[in-house]
């Protein structure tokens, strides 16, 4: 976007201004100051829109300099000031709460999962949720039928066939063609879909289309695959990654899509994996850890370009046939991970006997300090030493726990300590709410 700047200012040359931009994004725009100068607004005001899910600009940024370099937001052209328009992160689930507000259209993000993971049932929380918020989404099945991606989503209360009719959701088949069954029709037919894997014709395809230019209506989609690294049972790696590289993501910026890539790990050759990492904007881990003689899923935010995140493993877990993120330390601020685990346990525990099984909230949640290790897969051990006690101490003194000591009992000294949640507390109660809406 260029605007043409107005003559001189009084202000200060290195003061930037911010202006409202219209709903555009790298687009060319004039601005004509013989009608109107435009007026500035403070350095830090923002004004946020989030109407149906869209992404709008959220801010311009202008400054006048009088060199010709390129400065991180903006640099000077002739008479013009070029300006960098940021644009408003979309609320996705899951992904978008490891860096809230970075996920925007115009950008490529990539998953590796283990194939135990929870990425499959994740990959259909985020599209639930994104056309509930008014986002369009289009879902790329290779190893799945579109019948049962469209039933799990209407497992999860969304209304597939009218927001196919209304061009709002679709799915790309290309499971379907890969077996000797015969897929439905369903309301309209994206490029691609329904076609072998060949990576060749694909390219062609989609390179034909970006000559012409893409309509209006195919623009700024949210795009998430299953699992992208069936692929390669059609092309070798180097045709693939060579493939995305001029083909795919020009085909991204130009619908200006949102894409979430996925690729199952142990597969292929490491070298595979970096070249498609070295393409991404973001790359995030999905891994299932065995604790405690029991599957534990987690989730990291590895690379993100241009922004600073937490890279540290996340746990998330299936909630009826949902998955949620924990956020006890984002929300809580824990400084240890045994803390976070800790209180992780303790509110699934809660949630489990007063939400699940109907239990009094009175009753509900209490764990002994066996119970605790044994759950976070720890020593029985080790929160009876002073490591363990100081992750206890912590949640105590940030008020997230409640103890319980009962005496003439079988225990250590003779007496056993429990502990729960503090649900009584109302902003630990306001946390399970929120906890239990996702």
């Amino acid at each position: 976007m260029t605007f043409d700047w107005p003559g001189e200012h009084d202000s200060h040359p290195n003061n930037p201004y911010l202006f409202f931009g219209r709903e555009a994004q790298d687009k060319e725009l004039t601005y004509a100051p013989s009608s109107e100068s435009p007026t500035p607004l403070p350095p830090g005001h923002l004004r946020r829109s989030s109407e149906g899910g869209k992404c709008r600009p959220l801010l311009v940024l202008l400054a006048r300099t009088k060199t010709k370099s390129y400065e991180t937001h903006l640099g000077s052209r002739g008479a013009h000031v070029r300006c960098h328009l940021l644009t408003e992160g979309l609320d996705l689930e899951i992904i978008g709460e490891l860096a809230p507000g970075a996920f925007h259209y115009g950008m490529a993000c990539l998953v590796e999962f283990e194939p135990h993971s929870l990425w499959q049932e994740a990959s259909l929380t985020i599209a639930a949720e994104a056309l509930k918020r008014g986002i369009k989404t289009e879902y790329h099945v290779f190893q799945r039928t579109p019948d049962e991606i469209g039933t799990s989503l209407k497992d999860m209360g969304v209304d597939v066939e009218k927001l196919e009719t209304r061009n709002k959701f679709r799915i790309m088949d290309t499971y379907t063609p890969t077996t000797p069954m015969k897929g439905r029709k369903r309301a309209g037919k994206p490029l691609i879909s329904g076609t072998v894997p060949d990576a060749a014709k694909w390219a062609k395809a989609i390179r034909s289309k970006l000559e012409t230019g893409f309509e209006e209506e195919e623009k700024r989609w949210l795009h998430i695959d299953d699992n992208e690294a069936v692929l390669l049972q059609f092309s070798d790696e180097d045709y693939i990654v060579d493939g995305w590289r001029t083909t795919f993501v020009p085909m991204a910026r130009a619908r200006e899509l949102l894409v979430v890539h996925a690729l199952v790990t142990g597969v292929a050759s490491d070298s595979f994996y970096r070249k498609r990492e070295a393409l991404a904007d973001a790359v995030i881990d999905f891994k299932a850890v065995e604790e405690g003689r029991k599957l534990e899923h987690y989730i990291r935010l590895r690379a993100l370009r241009g922004a600073k995140f937490d890279s540290s493993w996340r746990r998330i877990e299936l909630f009826g046939n949902k998955v949620r993120l924990s956020a006890g330390r984002q929300v809580f601020g824990f400084q240890s991970v045994e803390s976070e685990r800790i209180f992780e346990y303790l509110l699934k525990s809660f949630v489990d006997e007063h939400n699940i099984e109907r239990r009094t909230s009175e009753t509900s949640g209490w764990r002994t300090l066996g119970d605790i290790a044994q759950g976070i897969g720890a020593p029985k051990t080790s929160l009876y030493s002073p490591g363990g006690t100081g992750s206890l101490k912590e949640l105590a003194k940030k008020g997230v726990i409640e103890r319980r000591v009962a005496f003439k009992q079988r225990g250590r000294g003779g007496k056993v300590t429990r502990v729960r949640i503090a649900y009584e507390k109302g902003f630990v109660k306001e946390y399970v709410e929120r906890y239990l809406q996702k």
